[in-house]
């Protein structure tokens, strides 16, 4: 299976459109991602839509819904925006919304074992499904099939399956 990671949504009273839409560090495993600035329509002109990536571990988070699981999301939370906040300075002053989610919620909204962010790992040495199956009429799309996980290859996947329906000729 793929990586899992923990993420932090924010929407933020900051205009950040001078920003890049990718900031990533390499030396502190951390990626800030203003959705906004790829897609202005997802926060009100003036503020922004941010979301903050780790990697993280499934078996690092103690059960859902117990005290040691908020109290964990809460501070893996605080401390990325704090890493982020280099990056972004006053990030966290700005901040007027605020979720959360780690490999179990990932699990829990996708059903992806242990909240595999790519399902499978993004490795050449995973064959996935074609869309095409032996039974007519049945495609396969998404990220377990052909080409890959995330939401370019998805979109990919669609588009293929899509074609090939739009050009079937019955017979």
């Amino acid at each position: 299976m793929s990586p899992s990671c923990f993420m932090v949504f924010l929407g933020v009273d900051a205009d950040l459109h001078n920003y890049p839409t990718l900031i990533k560090n390499l030396d502190e495993g951390y990626e800030v991602v203003i959705n906004s600035n790829a897609d202005p329509n997802l926060a009100p002109k003036g503020k922004a839509s941010v979301t903050i990536l780790a990697s993280a571990n499934y078996h690092n988070f103690p059960k859902r819904g117990t005290e040691e699981y908020s109290k964990k999301k809460e501070e893996l939370a605080e401390m990325l925006i704090q890493k982020a906040e280099k990056a972004i300075p006053g990030l966290s002053k700005n901040i007027i919304v605020k979720d959360t989610a780690t490999p179990k919620t990932l699990e829990r909204y996708t059903l992806t074992p242990e909240g595999a962010i790519y399902i499978f790992d993004q490795s050449t040495a995973v064959k996935r499904p074609y869309f095409k199956t032996p039974i007519k009429g049945l495609y396969l799309a998404g990220a377990s099939t052909f080409p890959a996980g995330g939401i370019e290859a998805v979109v990919i996947s669609g588009i293929i399956c899509a074609n090939d329906i739009c050009n079937w000729k019955q017979t």
